[in-house]
């Protein structure tokens, strides 16, 4: 059992949503926090709460050598680093046939080398640790593929995949690998990403996509956040959110070739429910 009162734990993504959410839970629980994201207005204002326990900066996780760089100053600043949170990530949605390049490197550098970033910068420091943890953000579409998500689904089966090696790597060791599949959260990581293409492969755009993902993400970030803290503590190979993750999971595990005959008619089903209402 990992308890985090007095720990430093590093998360990405923490201006919003389940980092946000995670960093404000992880400070009540004793723990400080270095935090970094991309827009700081939201740590900011966290930071006049929690002057002398929260450490923010401004990172992309894409970039290897600033990344690296965060790694040396939570170090220098805490003097130690004991759980790592990749959680920092974006979304796009857009048909295979259409695709742009330029787009599916976009997501690969945040979903993917972001976190192998985070992972290299921040292990040399955990395995110091008397016990420490890495924890990697996947997702529901780590576990299952849905159409228009090809990018994001390859981003999210590689963390997971990468991930799953990592934990088996480290074994011997004093540091956990918990892999976090969340279903529908909701946050702002529709809003903020770049939409095309629905399920049923028709023409969408952000506002519309985000819009239908807020009506049926079921679980809180603060919830989420609940989870993961708890999967941390209990070091868990593999923690799902959301009751729509566990089911899914199941029924791709139980009809691994054909799960999406029974997804897909549902999912299209539903959102073109929703959007006549």
């Amino acid at each position: 059992m990992l308890e985090v009162n007095g720990k430093v734990i590093a998360i990405t993504g923490a201006g919003s949503g389940i980092g946000l959410a995670l960093t404000k839970l992880c400070l009540h629980h004793g723990a400080r926090v270095a935090a970094s994201d991309r827009n700081m207005s939201s740590l900011t204002a966290l930071g006049v709460e929690y002057p002398d326990v929260l450490h923010c900066a401004t990172v992309d996780v894409s970039d290897s050598q600033a990344v690296t760089q965060w790694a040396k100053d939570v170090v220098a600043h805490f003097g130690q680093c004991d759980v790592l949170v990749n959680n920092a990530g974006v979304s796009l949605s857009s048909n295979i046939q259409t695709m742009k390049r330029a787009d599916l490197a976009w997501l690969m550098d945040i979903n993917f080398w972001g976190v192998v970033n985070g992972v290299e910068a921040f292990l040399p420091h955990l395995i110091e640790r008397p016990a420490a943890c890495v924890v990697n953000i996947s997702s529901l579409f780590g576990l299952m593929a849905v159409p228009s998500q090809s990018a994001y689904n390859a981003a999210k089966f590689a963390v997971r995949g990468y991930s799953e090696s990592m934990r088996q790597d480290l074994r011997d060791t004093n540091v956990k690998v918990v892999t976090v599949h969340p279903g529908g959260v909701k946050t702002n990581i529709v809003r903020n990403g770049k939409h095309f293409d629905s399920l049923d492969g028709s023409a969408t755009n952000t506002e519309e996509t985000a819009a239908m993902f807020a009506r049926v993400a079921s679980t809180t970030p603060e919830r989420a956040a609940e989870i993961i803290l708890k999967g941390i503590k209990k070091g868990k190979p593999r923690v799902l959110i959301g009751r729509d993750a566990i089911f899914l999971d199941i029924l791709q595990r139980l009809l691994p070739g054909v799960y999406d005959r029974i997804t897909v008619p549902a999912s299209v089903k539903g959102r073109r429910r929703l959007a006549s209402q």
